[in-house]
This record gives structure tokens, C-alpha cells and sequence, in this order.
């Protein structure tokens, strides 16, 4: 195999040794030998002179920056606890037991005065992602973010967007219910 070729490898592979290479992303070093340690292509980097091997469905990592989709888990007083599960743009699932948390004073651009105004336990959401360290902190200011999906708080039904009353409406138990609604509210497809 040449050196710029990609070859396919599994966990155990031996893709070669401490003499020729250095043990880089994706690879580990036992007596002198380097292996896969993931499932992916092993790629030979000339520049940095390291045996990698590029996960071929990586696990998803929540970075600053990215939107995501997540389920109110807990609310308190000034805090929601949202379970991430999705990050947009990104076919894989998030690995599980993500969380992060939304503070009041990131709900909205306009002052939000109690959290359980905006969101209920089980809303999902579409939030962006505005730190990741040392815990993930997460940011619903803007139209595109807020509720994407709620629940009658009665009998747990998906509720429909009234766009002329800016509320949520059970058609179960005819309740309607102010939120943090997004600007694509029900306009995204989501398993649940």
C-alpha cells in the first residue's frame, strides 16, 4: 500500500510500527507496534510523520458553535437542564446522556421573567450552542430558536401552532399555551 492510499481497518489492526511511525488519532502504540483503535481509513500523514486512522462514522461531538435539538429534562428556577440528541447538518445521533443547561438570561432577546413561562418538561428544542467548557451552555435568543415541538401539559399530545394567537393549542383538551416558540415551529421532522 502506498503511503497516500487509505485502507480500511478495524480495532487490533497493526497499521505499523514505532520505527516508521508515530502513533497519532485513531491509533495506539504496544511494544513498539501501532494498531487501530477505531474502526475507520488509516491515512500515513507525511508533514506530521503519524499513522491515523479517520473514524468512518465518528461519534458526535457538541462544539461551540452548533445548533441543536434537544428535550426539556428539568426545569428550576432560572435554569432549564436540556438533553441534547441531535446536533443540526449531522446524520448521526449525539452519544447519549448530553446534557446542557439554558439560563434565563439566554431564553430571549426581550426579559424573560419566569422559565416556566417558556418551557415545559419534554418540549423539544432548537438551541445554539454557545459553550462547551467546562459544561455546555446553551442559547434560545433569536426566531429560528425556542420550541420546536411542545406537549399539552395535561395529556401529553403534540400541540398545534396558532401563528394568528402566538400560542400552542391541544386540540385533546383545548388548551392553549404561551412558550418560547420557534419561527420553524413544526416545520422540522423529528422522531418521537
Amino acid at each position: 500500500m502506498s503511503k497516500n492510499e487509505e485502507k480500511l481497518v478495524v480495532p487490533g489492526d497493526k497499521v505499523g510500527t514505532s520505527e516508521e511511525w508515530l502513533s497519532g488519532e485513531g491509533t495506539f502504540e504496544d511494544n513498539g507496534d501501532i494498531y487501530a483503535s477505531q474502526f475507520g481509513l488509516l491515512k500515513f500523514d507525511e508533514d506530521s510523520l503519524e499513522a491515523k486512522v479517520k473514524a468512518v462514522n465518528p461519534i458526535v461531538k457538541v462544539e461551540k458553535g452548533d445548533v441543536i435539538y434537544g428535550s426539556v429534562f428539568m426545569r428550576k428556577g432560572s435554569m432549564a437542564v436540556i438533553m441534547i440528541e441531535k446536533v443540526e447538518n449531522v446524520s448521526r445521533e449525539v452519544k447519549e446522556d448530553v446534557e446542557g443547561t439554558l439560563h434565563i438570561s439566554e431564553v430571549s432577546d426581550d426579559y424573560t421573567e419566569k422559565m416556566k413561562d417558556e418551557f415545559l418538561v419534554g418540549d423539544i428544542v432548537r438551541a445554539k450552542v454557545i459553550q462547551v467548557e467546562p459544561t455546555i451552555k446553551l442559547s434560545t435568543t433569536g426566531k429560528t430558536f425556542g420550541v420546536v415541538r411542545g406537549y399539552c401539559p395535561e395529556c401529553r399530545k403534540s400541540m398545534k401552532f396558532e401563528r394568528k394567537k402566538n400560542k400552542l393549542y391541544c386540540e385533546n383538551c383545548e388548551i392553549r399555551s404561551d412558550r418560547n416558540i420557534s419561527s420553524v415551529y413544526g416545520n422540522i421532522k423529528l422522531k418521537r
